[in-house]
Protein backbone atom coordinates (compact mmCIF):
# COMPACT_ATOMS: atom_id res chain seq x y z
CA UNK A 1 0.00 0.00 0.00
CA UNK A 2 2.70 2.22 0.81
CA UNK A 3 4.75 2.49 -1.97
CA UNK A 4 7.64 3.61 -1.04
CA UNK A 5 10.22 2.27 -2.93
CA UNK A 6 8.72 4.66 -5.61
CA UNK A 7 9.80 7.74 -3.68
CA UNK A 8 12.33 9.83 -4.44
CA UNK A 9 14.67 11.71 -3.18
CA UNK A 10 16.05 15.42 -4.10
CA UNK A 11 17.96 16.09 -7.61
CA UNK A 12 18.09 19.82 -7.51
CA UNK A 13 21.10 21.38 -6.47
CA UNK A 14 20.00 23.70 -3.58
CA UNK A 15 21.81 26.98 -2.70
CA UNK A 16 23.33 27.88 0.55
CA UNK A 17 20.77 30.76 0.65
CA UNK A 18 17.41 28.79 -0.15
CA UNK A 19 14.64 27.73 1.83
CA UNK A 20 13.13 24.96 1.32
CA UNK A 21 9.02 25.21 1.81
CA UNK A 22 6.92 21.99 2.18
CA UNK A 23 3.35 22.23 1.92
CA UNK A 24 1.32 20.36 3.65
CA UNK A 25 -2.92 20.38 2.43
CA UNK A 26 -5.79 18.42 3.08
CA UNK A 27 -9.56 18.62 3.88
CA UNK A 28 -11.07 20.35 6.91
CA UNK A 29 -10.50 18.56 9.68
CA UNK A 30 -7.71 15.96 8.56
CA UNK A 31 -5.22 16.47 11.59
CA UNK A 32 -2.45 18.84 9.52
CA UNK A 33 -1.91 20.84 12.16
CA UNK A 34 -1.26 17.73 15.04
CA UNK A 35 0.69 16.10 12.54
CA UNK A 36 2.89 19.56 12.15
CA UNK A 37 3.61 20.19 15.80
CA UNK A 38 4.42 16.69 16.24
CA UNK A 39 6.93 16.30 12.98
CA UNK A 40 8.88 19.82 14.30
CA UNK A 41 9.27 18.06 17.61
CA UNK A 42 11.53 14.96 16.11
CA UNK A 43 13.70 17.83 14.06
CA UNK A 44 16.94 18.78 15.24
CA UNK A 45 16.91 21.95 17.33
CA UNK A 46 19.87 23.55 15.32
CA UNK A 47 17.71 23.02 12.41
CA UNK A 48 15.13 26.06 11.89
CA UNK A 49 11.67 25.46 10.99
CA UNK A 50 9.26 28.06 10.72
CA UNK A 51 5.04 27.85 9.91
CA UNK A 52 2.98 29.80 8.18
CA UNK A 53 -0.43 29.20 8.86
CA UNK A 54 -3.60 29.88 6.70
CA UNK A 55 -6.73 29.53 8.90
CA UNK A 56 -10.55 29.44 7.45
CA UNK A 57 -11.90 32.12 9.80
CA UNK A 58 -10.20 34.11 12.05
CA UNK A 59 -10.04 32.40 15.34
CA UNK A 60 -6.41 31.46 14.64
CA UNK A 61 -7.18 28.35 16.79
CA UNK A 62 -4.67 26.04 15.60
CA UNK A 63 -1.31 28.85 15.46
CA UNK A 64 -2.48 29.05 19.10
CA UNK A 65 -1.67 25.24 19.47
CA UNK A 66 1.25 25.72 17.40
CA UNK A 67 2.54 28.07 20.09
CA UNK A 68 2.25 26.33 22.88
CA UNK A 69 4.32 23.96 21.55
CA UNK A 70 6.83 27.09 21.07
CA UNK A 71 6.67 26.93 17.48
CA UNK A 72 7.21 30.34 15.12
CA UNK A 73 3.85 30.86 13.43
CA UNK A 74 2.45 33.66 11.14
CA UNK A 75 -0.98 33.74 10.19
CA UNK A 76 -2.98 35.01 7.22
CA UNK A 77 -6.60 34.65 7.92
CA UNK A 78 -9.69 35.48 6.57
CA UNK A 79 -8.92 33.87 2.71
CA UNK A 80 -6.98 31.29 0.67
CA UNK A 81 -4.01 31.11 -0.22
CA UNK A 82 -4.38 29.82 -3.39
CA UNK A 83 -6.77 32.67 -4.62
CA UNK A 84 -7.81 35.62 -2.19
CA UNK A 85 -3.96 35.57 -0.41
CA UNK A 86 -2.31 35.11 -3.47
CA UNK A 87 0.00 38.28 -3.01
CA UNK A 88 0.22 38.22 0.80
CA UNK A 89 1.98 34.62 0.87
CA UNK A 90 4.56 35.92 -1.24
CA UNK A 91 5.07 39.02 1.02
CA UNK A 92 4.69 36.85 4.04
CA UNK A 93 7.25 34.04 2.69
CA UNK A 94 9.74 36.71 2.10
CA UNK A 95 9.14 38.29 5.84
CA UNK A 96 9.61 35.01 7.52
CA UNK A 97 12.93 34.09 5.25
CA UNK A 98 14.63 37.84 6.20
CA UNK A 99 13.21 37.84 9.97
CA UNK A 100 13.75 34.50 10.68
CA UNK A 101 16.62 33.05 8.02
CA UNK A 102 14.44 29.46 8.47
CA UNK A 103 16.12 26.08 6.97
CA UNK A 104 12.51 25.35 5.82
CA UNK A 105 9.47 26.99 5.79
CA UNK A 106 6.30 24.58 6.61
CA UNK A 107 3.03 26.08 4.95
CA UNK A 108 -0.28 24.79 6.55
CA UNK A 109 -3.20 25.33 3.96
CA UNK A 110 -6.57 25.83 4.90
CA UNK A 111 -9.00 23.14 4.04
CA UNK A 112 -10.37 24.24 0.90
CA UNK A 113 -7.23 25.39 -0.54
CA UNK A 114 -6.38 23.87 -4.00
CA UNK A 115 -2.43 22.66 -4.31
CA UNK A 116 -1.60 23.87 -7.43
CA UNK A 117 -1.71 27.23 -7.58
CA UNK A 118 0.24 27.44 -4.14
CA UNK A 119 2.91 24.96 -5.73
CA UNK A 120 3.16 28.14 -8.94
CA UNK A 121 3.27 30.67 -6.48
CA UNK A 122 6.38 29.36 -4.62
CA UNK A 123 8.16 28.37 -8.27
CA UNK A 124 7.81 31.51 -9.25
CA UNK A 125 9.71 32.72 -6.06
CA UNK A 126 12.77 30.86 -6.76
CA UNK A 127 14.57 33.54 -7.80
CA UNK A 128 14.03 35.01 -4.49
CA UNK A 129 15.75 31.88 -2.78
CA UNK A 130 12.98 29.62 -2.17
CA UNK A 131 12.26 25.99 -3.32
CA UNK A 132 8.93 24.17 -3.45
CA UNK A 133 10.20 20.67 -1.93
CA UNK A 134 6.96 18.97 -1.43
CA UNK A 135 3.26 19.19 -1.45
CA UNK A 136 2.21 16.39 0.95
CA UNK A 137 -1.83 15.63 1.31
CA UNK A 138 -3.68 14.77 4.84
CA UNK A 139 -5.97 12.12 4.41
CA UNK A 140 -8.94 11.74 7.00
CA UNK A 141 -9.28 8.06 6.85
CA UNK A 142 -13.09 8.01 8.76
CA UNK A 143 -14.73 10.54 6.97
CA UNK A 144 -12.65 10.79 3.36
CA UNK A 145 -15.42 8.81 1.39
CA UNK A 146 -17.99 10.74 3.02
CA UNK A 147 -16.73 14.04 1.55
CA UNK A 148 -14.96 12.65 -1.40
CA UNK A 149 -18.10 13.21 -3.19
CA UNK A 150 -19.25 16.64 -2.42
CA UNK A 151 -15.93 18.43 -2.08
CA UNK A 152 -14.22 19.42 -5.46
CA UNK A 153 -10.88 20.48 -3.28
CA UNK A 154 -10.71 17.22 -1.33
CA UNK A 155 -10.37 15.36 -5.03
CA UNK A 156 -7.90 18.01 -6.04
CA UNK A 157 -5.74 17.62 -2.39
CA UNK A 158 -6.27 14.12 -3.42
CA UNK A 159 -4.77 14.31 -6.84
CA UNK A 160 -2.03 17.18 -7.09
CA UNK A 161 0.82 15.86 -4.22
CA UNK A 162 3.88 14.35 -3.90
CA UNK A 163 2.71 12.72 -0.95
CA UNK A 164 -0.49 10.95 0.84
CA UNK A 165 -0.19 10.39 4.51
CA UNK A 166 -3.23 8.24 5.92
CA UNK A 167 -4.64 9.74 8.82
CA UNK A 168 -6.93 8.38 11.69
CA UNK A 169 -6.56 4.93 9.46
CA UNK A 170 -6.48 3.12 13.77
CA UNK A 171 -10.22 4.30 13.59
CA UNK A 172 -11.59 2.17 10.96
CA UNK A 173 -12.06 -1.15 10.03
CA UNK A 174 -9.30 -3.14 7.57
CA UNK A 175 -12.16 -3.19 5.27
CA UNK A 176 -12.98 0.35 5.63
CA UNK A 177 -9.15 0.97 4.93
CA UNK A 178 -9.35 -0.56 1.79
CA UNK A 179 -12.04 1.32 0.73
CA UNK A 180 -10.47 4.66 1.53
CA UNK A 181 -7.49 3.78 -0.89
CA UNK A 182 -9.63 2.18 -3.08
CA UNK A 183 -10.94 5.41 -3.78
CA UNK A 184 -8.28 7.46 -3.40
CA UNK A 185 -6.51 5.46 -6.36
CA UNK A 186 -9.42 5.83 -8.53
CA UNK A 187 -8.05 9.37 -8.01
CA UNK A 188 -4.66 9.12 -7.86
CA UNK A 189 -3.10 5.84 -8.45
CA UNK A 190 0.90 6.01 -8.77
CA UNK A 191 1.43 8.77 -5.56
CA UNK A 192 3.29 7.11 -2.75
CA UNK A 193 0.65 6.23 0.45
CA UNK A 194 1.90 6.22 3.90
CA UNK A 195 0.29 5.86 7.02
CA UNK A 196 1.50 7.92 9.65
CA UNK A 197 1.67 6.90 13.48
CA UNK A 198 -1.06 6.48 15.54
CA UNK A 199 -0.39 9.40 17.38
CA UNK A 200 0.19 11.13 14.38
CA UNK A 201 3.84 11.24 13.83
CA UNK A 202 5.64 10.98 10.70
CA UNK A 203 9.39 10.79 10.33
CA UNK A 204 10.86 13.96 8.92
CA UNK A 205 13.15 11.57 6.81
CA UNK A 206 10.35 10.24 5.00
CA UNK A 207 8.96 13.60 3.31
CA UNK A 208 11.93 16.44 3.54
CA UNK A 209 14.06 15.95 0.57
CA UNK A 210 11.48 14.86 -2.07
CA UNK A 211 11.92 17.65 -4.46
CA UNK A 212 8.54 17.78 -6.21
CA UNK A 213 8.09 16.78 -9.45
CA UNK A 214 4.71 17.92 -9.75
CA UNK A 215 5.64 20.38 -12.56
CA UNK A 216 6.45 17.50 -15.22
CA UNK A 217 3.08 15.85 -14.36
CA UNK A 218 1.31 17.02 -17.65
CA UNK A 219 1.85 19.59 -20.47
CA UNK A 220 -1.56 21.34 -19.11
CA UNK A 221 0.15 22.64 -15.81
CA UNK A 222 2.52 24.18 -17.65
CA UNK A 223 0.52 27.61 -17.16
CA UNK A 224 0.57 29.37 -13.88
CA UNK A 225 -2.76 31.07 -15.80
CA UNK A 226 -4.53 28.20 -16.58
CA UNK A 227 -4.32 26.70 -12.82
CA UNK A 228 -4.89 30.00 -11.29
CA UNK A 229 -8.16 30.16 -13.55
CA UNK A 230 -8.89 26.36 -12.72
CA UNK A 231 -8.59 27.02 -9.18
CA UNK A 232 -10.46 30.04 -8.75
CA UNK A 233 -7.46 32.33 -8.44
CA UNK A 234 -8.22 34.33 -11.02
CA UNK A 235 -11.15 33.54 -12.55
CA UNK A 236 -14.89 34.10 -11.78
CA UNK A 237 -14.67 31.07 -9.02
CA UNK A 238 -12.30 33.19 -7.19
CA UNK A 239 -14.13 32.07 -3.52
CA UNK A 240 -14.00 28.83 -4.44
CA UNK A 241 -14.70 27.20 -0.93
CA UNK A 242 -17.57 28.97 -0.24
CA UNK A 243 -19.49 26.84 -2.44
CA UNK A 244 -18.40 23.84 -0.25
CA UNK A 245 -19.26 24.72 3.46
CA UNK A 246 -21.41 27.29 5.42
CA UNK A 247 -19.46 29.16 7.67
CA UNK A 248 -20.36 30.57 11.32
CA UNK A 249 -18.35 32.78 13.18
CA UNK A 250 -19.08 33.30 17.16
CA UNK A 251 -17.60 36.47 19.14
CA UNK A 252 -18.33 37.21 22.79
CA UNK A 253 -16.65 39.49 25.42
CA UNK A 254 -17.51 40.91 28.65
CA UNK A 255 -16.59 44.15 27.52
CA UNK A 256 -17.95 46.70 30.02
CA UNK A 257 -20.56 43.82 31.49
CA UNK A 258 -18.84 42.46 33.84
CA UNK A 259 -21.84 40.42 34.43
CA UNK A 260 -21.22 37.88 31.28
CA UNK A 261 -19.72 35.02 32.65
CA UNK A 262 -18.02 31.73 31.30
CA UNK A 263 -19.26 28.72 29.82
CA UNK A 264 -19.71 25.52 32.17
CA UNK A 265 -17.20 23.06 31.14
CA UNK A 266 -19.71 20.15 31.37
CA UNK A 267 -22.13 21.69 29.69
CA UNK A 268 -20.06 22.52 26.33
CA UNK A 269 -18.66 18.94 26.41
CA UNK A 270 -21.83 17.90 25.91
CA UNK A 271 -22.46 20.40 23.54
CA UNK A 272 -19.49 19.28 21.58
CA UNK A 273 -20.48 15.39 21.83
CA UNK A 274 -24.04 16.46 20.48
CA UNK A 275 -22.79 17.93 17.30
CA UNK A 276 -23.63 15.82 14.45
CA UNK A 277 -19.97 14.30 12.59
CA UNK A 278 -21.84 14.09 9.24
CA UNK A 279 -22.94 18.06 9.16
CA UNK A 280 -20.80 20.09 11.64
CA UNK A 281 -17.18 19.03 10.07
CA UNK A 282 -15.09 21.69 12.34
CA UNK A 283 -15.59 23.96 15.88
CA UNK A 284 -12.36 25.49 16.62
CA UNK A 285 -11.58 28.64 18.44
CA UNK A 286 -10.76 29.99 21.77
CA UNK A 287 -13.50 29.68 24.74
CA UNK A 288 -13.70 30.36 28.09
CA UNK A 289 -14.84 27.89 30.49
CA UNK A 290 -16.35 27.84 33.92
CA UNK A 291 -14.90 24.46 35.89
CA UNK A 292 -11.53 22.73 35.33
CA UNK A 293 -10.85 20.01 33.08
CA UNK A 294 -8.81 17.31 32.83
CA UNK A 295 -7.24 15.03 30.09
CA UNK A 296 -7.73 17.63 27.58
CA UNK A 297 -11.19 16.70 27.11
CA UNK A 298 -12.79 15.35 29.91
CA UNK A 299 -13.95 17.58 32.63
CA UNK A 300 -13.52 16.83 36.77
CA UNK A 301 -16.72 15.72 38.05
CA UNK A 302 -16.76 18.27 40.68
CA UNK A 303 -15.34 21.55 39.20
CA UNK A 304 -14.93 24.51 41.27
CA UNK A 305 -17.84 26.62 39.69
CA UNK A 306 -16.11 30.17 40.95
CA UNK A 307 -12.55 29.02 38.26
CA UNK A 308 -12.45 29.99 34.50
CA UNK A 309 -9.69 30.12 31.91
CA UNK A 310 -9.32 30.14 28.27
CA UNK A 311 -9.05 26.89 26.27
CA UNK A 312 -8.81 26.08 22.93
CA UNK A 313 -11.19 23.92 21.56
CA UNK A 314 -10.59 21.82 17.99
CA UNK A 315 -12.96 19.68 17.38
CA UNK A 316 -13.26 17.70 13.86
CA UNK A 317 -16.54 15.45 12.55
CA UNK A 318 -17.34 14.24 15.95
CA UNK A 319 -13.55 13.89 18.04
CA UNK A 320 -12.50 17.11 19.91
CA UNK A 321 -10.01 18.32 22.48
CA UNK A 322 -9.57 20.82 24.65
CA UNK A 323 -6.22 22.42 25.59
CA UNK A 324 -5.95 24.80 28.37
CA UNK A 325 -3.78 28.28 26.97
CA UNK A 326 -1.01 28.94 28.88
CA UNK A 327 -0.91 32.70 30.80
CA UNK A 328 1.26 33.85 28.82
CA UNK A 329 -0.72 33.28 25.51
CA UNK A 330 -4.05 34.27 27.51
CA UNK A 331 -3.68 38.05 26.03
CA UNK A 332 -7.45 39.02 26.44
CA UNK A 333 -8.52 39.03 29.77
CA UNK A 334 -12.42 39.73 28.52
CA UNK A 335 -12.69 37.13 25.73
CA UNK A 336 -15.71 34.80 26.67
CA UNK A 337 -15.90 33.15 22.79
CA UNK A 338 -13.97 33.24 19.52
CA UNK A 339 -15.09 30.45 17.61
CA UNK A 340 -15.50 28.92 13.89
CA UNK A 341 -18.22 26.57 12.93
CA UNK A 342 -17.60 25.16 9.09
CA UNK A 343 -19.75 22.65 7.36
CA UNK A 344 -22.98 21.57 5.48
CA UNK A 345 -26.53 23.00 6.29
CA UNK A 346 -25.33 24.64 9.56
CA UNK A 347 -28.72 27.11 8.55
CA UNK A 348 -30.95 24.38 10.99
CA UNK A 349 -28.16 24.10 13.09
CA UNK A 350 -27.54 27.87 14.16
CA UNK A 351 -29.92 28.27 17.03
CA UNK A 352 -28.24 25.06 18.79
CA UNK A 353 -24.97 26.40 17.81
CA UNK A 354 -25.91 29.88 19.45
CA UNK A 355 -26.98 27.96 22.65
CA UNK A 356 -23.71 25.89 23.09
CA UNK A 357 -21.47 28.99 23.04
CA UNK A 358 -24.33 31.12 24.65
CA UNK A 359 -24.28 33.55 22.42
CA UNK A 360 -26.79 36.10 20.58
CA UNK A 361 -27.54 36.50 17.12
CA UNK A 362 -26.38 39.70 16.94
CA UNK A 363 -22.55 37.99 18.18
CA UNK A 364 -22.73 35.71 15.41
CA UNK A 365 -21.55 36.14 11.91
CA UNK A 366 -23.08 33.61 8.97
CA UNK A 367 -21.86 32.65 5.41
CA UNK A 368 -23.61 29.88 3.95
CA UNK A 369 -22.61 27.98 0.81
CA UNK A 370 -23.31 28.90 -2.73
CA UNK A 371 -23.99 25.61 -3.91
CA UNK A 372 -25.70 24.80 -7.51
CA UNK A 373 -29.01 24.35 -7.26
Amino acid sequence: MSCIASMHKSRSVIGADTTQVTVFTGFLGAGKTTIIIDLLKRVSPKYNIVLLKNEFGNAETDSALARESHIQVTEMTNGCLCCVLVGQMKRALEEMKSKYRPDRIIIETSGSAFPAPIAWQIREMESSGFHLDSILTVIDCINFCGYEDTSYTARMQAQYTDLILLNKWSHVTERQLDIVVDHINELNTDTPKIKIGVDGSVDPEMIFGLDTTLFELSERLSAPANILSTAGGAGENQDHHAQEVDLVEIRRSQGADSTKDGISSTEFTAFLMSLPAEDVYRVKGIVRLVGSVADGETPLANPKSDSSALYIVNHAFGRFTLTSLTAKTQQAPDMLVCATILGNGLRMYLPRLLEGFMASEAEATVRWAKRPE
